[in-house]
């Protein structure tokens, strides 16, 4: 009896040492998801901030050179794209730290969850901003051009405003579905302690 006993002792402290180890491995293996999470976000607010800092020098020659539009609202566009190298830069701060995903995951969640907060009012400033500079885009280009080439310019520059608004959407949207994967592993992790 004494026998059964220790090998059922045995039996289960093997279990326990394998459980165990599973839990690591899914530490693991949610952390990796974190990280390559994050770095999704990164590359996102990278490749946003490399575009908008090329659209400083690019608005200059497409807007005052070539249409002859003003120099203030080539100056409005580049303190814009200023404004969304300076949200990039300043909402993927914490982020970018080493120690974002070895941290504590509490410290972790609550770093995403600030990040995320922030993020998801970014298009409170940005949409309007957006609409008043193609408005005055739009004015701008409305009072240069006459007759046949207003005519194109109109349809084809509510398609363009139409499909940056649409595009920037899609990216803003799948930045929050990063943060929402982030945060719901998070929440996998504490769950199962």
């Amino acid at each position: 009896m004494d026998y059964e006993l220790d090998e059922m002792r045995q039996q289960l402290a093997i279990l326990k040492n394998k459980l165990d180890d599973q839990t690591i491995v899914n530490d693991r293996l949610i952390r990796r998801a974190v990280k390559n999470s994050v770095s999704t976000i990164n590359k996102r607010y990278l490749v946003i901030s490399i575009i908008a800092f090329a659209m400083i020098p690019y608005g200059y020659w497409a807007f005052v050179v070539l249409n002859g539009l003003s120099i203030p609202l080539w100056i409005a566009m580049s303190v814009l794209m200023l404004a969304v190298i300076g949200f990039c830069i300043y909402n993927g701060h914490e982020m970018r730290k080493n120690d974002f995903v070895s941290n504590n995951l509490l410290e972790t969640k609550r770093k995403a969850l600030k990040a995320q907060k922030r993020d998801a009012m970014w298009p409170y400033f940005g949409i309007p901003v957006a609409i008043g500079w193609a408005a005055w885009v739009g004015w701008e280009m409305t009072q240069k051009l006459e007759g046949d080439f207003l005519k194109y310019f109109i349809p084809w520059f509510i398609i363009c405003v139409t499909a940056g608004a649409l595009l920037g959407l899609k990216v803003h949207f799948k930045t929050q579905r990063h943060f929402r994967d982030i945060l719901e592993q998070i929440e996998d992790v504490e769950d199962a302690k």
